[in-house]
């Protein structure tokens, strides 16, 4: 009977001890590896409060994302890739800054800091301002992974 429970305290204390605790922050190396592990597709492009915006309704910037996949690697090379002849189209350089928190891109046509609205192995989604109606709109760009 007391080894039993000394067994079970014992598998408790290294369950306990082994458990990841990361208090919710997101290392350097976690995003970089999320963002590096796909090529990334726009899917779409939102208003800040989640609704869509038309193609239409859209500046020649944002348009131009339609026709490319975006690679970003880890050594921080960021790529257009053109979607149906696989060549890379653009190129420049990425970084995560402000804690992280955004994403600094510096590519002919696509430059600036982009706060990550969201980020996992399946969605990443940034915050753009680009013109809507001929207007400076804050959207945020919606990708997927390319397949």
């Amino acid at each position: 009977m007391h080894f039993a429970r000394l067994i079970l305290i014992v598998a408790l204390f290294v369950g306990a001890v082994s458990c990841k605790n990361d208090n919710g922050v997101v290392t350097l190396e976690g995003r970089t590896e999320l963002l590096a592990a796909n090529n990334w597709r726009l899917d779409r492009i939102n208003d800040t409060s989640g609704g869509t915006i038309a193609l239409n309704r859209l500046g020649v910037q944002a348009l131009a994302l339609n026709y490319a996949d975006i690679q970003f690697t880890s050594n921080n090379v960021a790529r257009a890739i053109d979607r149906s002849s696989k060549q890379i189209i653009n190129g420049g350089t990425w970084y995560l800054v402000e804690d992280n928190a955004s994403l600094d891109v510096n590519v002919t046509g696509f430059k600036g800091i982009f706060p990550i609205i969201a980020l996992s192995r399946t969605r990443f989604a940034i915050r753009q301002t680009t013109k809507v109606d001929g207007v400076d709109t804050p959207v945020n760009l919606e990708f997927v992974p390319a397949i």
